[in-house]
């Protein structure tokens, strides 16, 4: 696969994003859908993995520069990973409901780290159309997280399927490629 002058672009930007961020907190964005009693009460992002987590839309990286908010979008592809510096509260949505993930198993130990590292798995659609597929931070202690356009079709969770108006989120590099996140 040869990635255009476009894609090359498109990966040195959010390199810069997220390069030497030390990650503050996590956050994530689930869709508001319409309920009688306003906001949904419980969050639905739990797997059957501890180390995965399904999103309907986003989640933002808080860090002590900015916040990297990280969703499902059409750039290249339907659908395909975008990243962007927003100030979380001069810029909130009124389409997502929050959840504060920071001290949860999955992010507590995290909290603190720098991106040292950050890489895009770019996929291709018939006949040539390459889009970012996923999106791999690589952490100073050496643990990751993949952002990943995908999502869990059959209800064992056993494989991810791609190009999907979904992220699955994952702190475990072996299980993402065992899962096909990435």
């Amino acid at each position: 696969m040869i990635l255009s002058e476009k894609h090359i672009d498109f990966e040195n930007y959010n390199r810069t994003i997220f390069l030497r961020e030390t990650i503050e907190g996590i956050i994530y964005g689930e869709i508001k859908f319409v309920f009688e009693e306003g906001n949904a009460e419980e969050p639905t992002y739990s797997t059957k993995y501890p180390e995965i987590d399904t999103l309907d839309y986003s989640i933002y990286f808080k860090t002590q520069n900015k916040t990297i908010y990280v969703f499902w979008d059409s750039k290249f592809y339907c659908y395909g990973l975008r990243a962007k510096e927003i100030d979380l509260e001069e810029t909130p949505n009124d389409y997502e409901q929050k959840w504060d993930v920071s001290n949860t198993e999955m992010w507590i130990n995290l909290l603190g780290k720098k991106i040292v590292d950050f890489n895009i798995v770019w996929e291709e659609v018939p006949p040539k159309t390459i889009y970012p597929q996923a999106f791999i931070l690589k952490l100073e202690d050496e643990s990751s997280i993949i952002l990943s356009a995908s999502e869990f079709k059959d209800v064992h969770q056993e494989k991810a399927y791609g190009m999907s108006d979904n992220l699955l989120v994952s702190t475990n590099l072996e299980l993402g490629k065992e899962l096909k996140l990435i």
